[in-house]
């Protein structure tokens, strides 16, 4: 299994319009092949940072849903409203776990 976890900051008044996309892109990323679950945790000390986590059957499910049109419109938004964005991957297997190479993308543009 593969999970994939986004770390985003937005600013306060583009936190509507950045639940707005996610709310929306939820249910398509959810129905991908191979896609296990995809969650959004908001931060109990700053309601401006989320987490998305998302775990695969396979890094090839995960690769493919990189490459989709659901995620292009995704990491937009997240380009255009997030202040600070971080990515990390983990593949976790029977008996343990290993830690892939990340971040895979980082932004910060402040």
């Amino acid at each position: 299994m593969i999970v994939n976890t986004t770390r985003i900051t937005v600013t306060p008044e583009k936190r509507k319009e950045f639940f707005q996309t996610i709310n929306q892109m939820l249910g398509p990323i959810r129905a991908s092949e191979g896609c296990l679950s995809f969650n959004v945790y908001v931060d109990s000390f700053d309601e401006n940072s989320s987490l998305l986590v998302s775990e695969w059957d396979t890094e090839a499910d995960l690769n493919i849903h990189l490459r989709s049109s659901d995620f292009a419109i995704l990491r937009g938004a997240m380009s255009v409203l997030g202040v600070q964005i971080d990515e990390y991957r983990a593949l976790i297997y029977a008996g343990g776990r290993q830690l892939c190479d990340g971040p895979r993308f980082s932004l910060n543009p402040l």
